[in-house]
């Protein structure tokens, strides 16, 4: 009878040790690497994710199927992604075998902190702060239309899959303040505007976040800048997303335009709803095909599309009003851009922006 009895007490002793006191944030060393990890445990999922301090460049973890202390690097159950495998994970101390390419490496971490909250350990700050030192924006030198300003590039050094592009005016006056920390928001902060789209991510899923943005002016004029912007990228949920807009400011007082206030109610439908602060605008009808004049679809599907869409972006340049759909992603392929002659547009404006039309048209050029 003891050979049996000796035989299971062996093979709990070999076992991995239960990982309940997993989650939370980790330092130590993968063999003789230095690097950070952590670990998450929701309701529905469990993951981690780490990096090397000599690199910062996130590795995500991903659970194995049917192993409650296993973990593949680089998401799936692929037999050659490397491997971790929980041995003893306590209060303050972790314990692991590190295999892949041939080799086994232990794992040997100690707790840094628990981290409680919505982003959880892997989307926490507290994480990623090494990885955010370094981080900065390169200036250059740029113009447009005689007026000079400064490009702003957000460089990573290749530790996120985030690029940000937008641009400053400069200048002492209390409006171009005003813009330039508008179109400098998503590198402003601590930490920075950009990396909410890390935190949702991660707080979700072994994975981090990324996207591109880009900001690049299109016209400026004595009063007017009006700006391009591009977005493209996935942080967390069911798909990826894209979208592109243009937005208009005022130089005078660095007010922010909605270009469907220039236009009287024959063109925009606006509702109020309770509960929601701005109202919502939506083109009607006959003026979309007013916008549509003379276009043709190449597919059948995006003609039913686009000429059903009732929320539009609008852009302002020298000669025209420049008019898009806002459609959702999976559509998205449908998208164009379409131009409009100020004088098509007149029995559409507002006092109000037929002036201020009227007024671009004779400014001269800077």
């Amino acid at each position: 009878m003891l050979g049996p009895l000796i035989a299971i007490a062996a093979a709990a002793a070999a076992a991995p040790a239960a990982a309940a006191d997993l989650p939370g944030i980790w330092e130590g060393t993968v063999g003789n690497l230095p690097v950070r990890a952590c670990f998450v445990r929701r309701e529905w999922s469990r993951f981690g994710a780490y990096y090397y301090m000599s690199q910062r460049r996130l590795i995500a973890l991903d659970a194995e199927e049917g192993a409650d202390n296993a973990y593949r690097e680089g998401g799936g159950d692929g037999a050659e992604r490397p491997r971790w495998l929980i041995e003893q994970a306590g209060p303050d101390t972790l314990s692991a075998r590190w295999t892949g390419n041939g080799r086994t490496l232990p794992v040997r971490l100690r707790r840094v902190a628990h981290v409680e909250g919505e982003e959880g350990p892997c989307g926490s700050i507290d994480f990623h702060r090494p990885r955010l030192e370094g981080v900065r924006t390169v200036a250059a030198p740029a113009s447009l239309d005689g007026v000079p300003y400064t490009r702003l590039t957000l460089s990573t050094g290749d530790r996120f899959e985030i690029d940000v592009q937008t641009f400053a005016l400069g200048g002492s006056g209390e409006a171009t303040r005003r813009i330039d920390a508008e179109l400098g928001r998503e590198l402003a902060g601590d930490p920075p505007s950009w990396f909410q789209c890390i935190q949702d991510s991660l707080s979700y899923s072994a994975f981090e976040g990324s996207f591109a943005e880009r900001l690049e002016p299109v016209m400026i004029t004595r009063r007017w800048l009006s700006v391009s912007r591009h977005w493209d990228g996935f942080c967390g949920g069911a798909h990826p997303d894209s979208s592109n807009s243009y937005r208009l400011f005022d130089l005078t007082d660095g007010r922010e335009i909605d270009l469907l206030d220039w236009f009287n109610a024959t063109a925009v439908k606006r509702e109020h709803f309770e509960g929601v602060d701005e109202d919502s605008k939506t083109l009607e009808p006959a003026f979309r095909d007013v916008i549509l004049q003379g276009w043709r679809s190449e597919g059948e599907d995006c003609d039913e599309v686009i000429r059903g869409a009732e929320y539009w972006n609008i852009g302002l340049r020298r000669d025209a009003l420049v008019f898009s759909p806002s459609l959702p992603h999976v559509i998205q392929a449908c998208w164009e851009e379409f131009p409009v002659p100020f004088a098509r547009l007149q029995p559409f404006l507002t006092e109000e922006g037929g002036e201020n039309l009227r007024t671009l048209q004779r400014e001269p050029a800077l």
